[in-house]
């Protein structure tokens, strides 16, 4: 039997996007201590489980692959994401990274890959191997490659507008052209709106 999933992007999704003041803009987060979850987030995907959706993770990680990040603190901010999660009671049904990209200084990571979104081949793997109906599922991300991705992998599309930045949102549509997100919504409460029993 078929399943239904609901993917998420993780920086700006899951967890918060930081301020970095020495380059004066929004990143992903590189410090533990700076790791801090979406406010509402674990009850909406808690919510989503009961509703029987899977939880799955898609995300492009390319500091590590510009050297603005070494591998192993990369793994410990993601240990701790993943503990923070697990204490609120939701665990994830999978997780995909990329850690490639197309200008990487580190020669392995150095690739113009198809599992970078917008990139499918993530996608395309779970569809396999978790036998999932893509047009039951849905696609959160707060980013033009989410929503791309999103569309491509045949999956409806939620644009998480990110409050951290201000007019994040109309940037982000105004990259997209005429490209829609299916969805727009602002805080993570308004996703069970959109999907529900």
């Amino acid at each position: 039997m078929t399943k239904k999933a609901v993917f998420f992007d993780r920086d700006g999704t899951l967890i918060k996007l930081v301020y970095d003041s020495e380059v004066d803009k929004v990143d992903t987060v590189s410090r533990v201590e700076d790791l801090e979850i979406v406010y509402d987030m674990p009850e909406v995907l808690k919510k989503l489980k009961d509703l029987g959706y899977l939880l799955i993770i898609i995300s492009n990680q390319p500091k590590v692959a510009l050297k603005k990040e070494t591998q192993e603190n990369w793994d410990k901010v993601h240990e701790e994401f993943l503990k923070q999660y697990k204490e609120l009671g939701v665990t994830f049904d999978k997780e995909y990274y990329c850690f490639h990209h197309p200008f990487s200084e580190v020669e392995k990571l150095k690739q113009d890959c198809e599992c970078r979104k917008p990139g499918i081949k993530f996608f395309q793997d779970s569809e396999k191997e978790l036998d999932i109906d893509m047009s039951q599922s849905f696609m959160v991300g707060d980013g033009v490659n989410d929503v791309l991705a999103g569309q491509k992998a045949g999956v409806k599309t939620i644009l998480f507008g990110n409050s951290l930045e201000a007019g994040y949102l109309s940037v982000v549509q105004e990259q997209l052209k005429d490209i829609q997100p299916d969805f727009i919504v602002k805080k993570p409460k308004e996703i069970l709106e959109i999907i529900h029993d």
